[in-house]
């Protein structure tokens, strides 16, 4: 059986070689000056100077920043993060990102699922998949000791799986099950309706595909959808915990040979607004109120501070109040202004302890920016 899916999936990989890319590496531990203005393997691979890339980390305009303090945590936390999601699907793969995210460390070429098991229970470690409309993550968290064993498995993971048919067909099933029971998740189900009635297009696309799309769904499906998505261009590998030029090291001959396919331009999304209601047998009402996102740090900077439930403690009423007030000047005192901002320092602060947040955000920074915003 796995003789049989490894020469699929290695025609697969044959039928889709073309021009090699660089994949992206961060790590908490990388100093943006040494990692543009060294040699190695981003020069070799790219046939570039290094000082033409650049820096992984980039410090905000004004803000100075102090000396990293010694990292005595024994724990690190390494993400594989790819710009992929619902957004890409077409009608015919309606529910992909949703089957591939619970195919996640799953067989591949080199391993069954059984023995990832046993090499992630070894070293006490502890493997995670996420999705969402825009991108997906793939984490591993163990001590740092384990590096190497670490970032081997997470990307013969991510870049060998192997659906088998029947493991496919048992996540098909609990997929199924999953979106049985989303309708008693009030919460799951708003964030679905605000999409599909907010916009036209790739960000309309349910991330919770109806039963009738999941049906069709197969290992031929999904390995095409893989193809055409997980590749370098695409992908973004961190760490937190790790020196940067270890991950170097340790990642340099297991993704130098990823390769880089052109895909259609992102999909399109046009916001049309709407509105979606919903009967239910409940005695609780629940509602959402969405607004457009950011994109500038600046922009994100107003949002963390704004959306702090110290603003909103007393549903619709206080809503429309508070809304109204943060749009009109000089409606929040300064005294609710700062106390917000230190709200939300103490927040990004407790956060930067976590080391499983760190890893994410960087990856995700990388992904989205080409570079890591300190």
């Amino acid at each position: 059986m796995y003789r049989t899916a490894a020469s699929r999936l290695r025609a697969l990989k044959k039928a889709r070689a073309g021009n090699r890319s660089i994949t992206r590496f961060a790590s908490s531990s990388a100093v943006a000056t040494k990692s543009s203005s060294s040699g190695g393997f981003f020069s070799w691979l790219t046939g570039l100077g290094s000082s033409s890339l650049p820096p992984l980390q980039v410090p905000l305009q004004g803000v100075t920043i102090p000396p990293p303090l010694p990292d005595y945590n024994p724990a690190a936390s390494i993400g594989l993060y790819v710009d992929c999601g619902s957004i890409y699907e077409t009608p015919v793969s309606f529910g992909a990102t949703h089957l591939v995210e619970r195919m996640a460390f799953k067989s591949t070429t080199n391993r069954s699922h059984f023995g990832i098991v046993r090499e992630v229970e070894e070293i006490g470690g502890n493997v995670a998949a996420s999705a969402s409309r825009e991108q997906m993550g793939y984490t591993y968290d163990a001590l740092k000791v384990y590096a190497p064993e670490m970032v081997e498995l997470l990307i013969d993971c991510v870049r060998n799986p192997v659906f088998m048919d029947w493991e496919v067909n048992e996540q098909l099933q609990k997929v199924k099950a999953e979106i049985a029971e989303a309708s008693n998740n009030p919460q799951g189900l708003l964030l679905e309706a605000i999409h599909s009635a907010g916009y036209y297009g790739a960000l309309a696309n349910p991330l919770l595909a109806p039963e009738s799309a999941i049906n069709r769904l197969d290992c031929r499906i999904l390995e095409e959808f893989v193809a055409e998505n997980y590749t370098a261009r695409w992908m973004v590998l961190a760490a937190s915990g790790v020196e940067h030029e270890e991950l170097l090291k340790i990642a340099e001959p297991l993704l130098s040979d990823l390769p880089s396919i052109r895909r259609p331009e992102q999909p399109k999304s046009v916001y049309v607004g709407g509105d979606y209601r919903c009967q239910a047998d409940s005695g609780k009402t629940h509602f959402a109120l969405a607004f457009g996102g950011w994109h500038k740090e600046k922009e994100a900077m107003v949002l963390t501070v704004l959306q702090s439930s110290d603003f909103v403690s007393k549903a619709i009423d206080i809503a429309v109040k508070e809304l109204i007030a943060v749009a009109t000047p000089g409606e929040v005192d300064q005294v609710q202004l700062d106390r917000a901002k230190q709200s939300t320092k103490s927040t990004i602060l407790m956060n930067l302890d976590s080391t499983m947040i760190v890893s994410e955000d960087i990856g995700r920074q990388v992904l989205t920016y080409g570079e890591s915003i300190s």
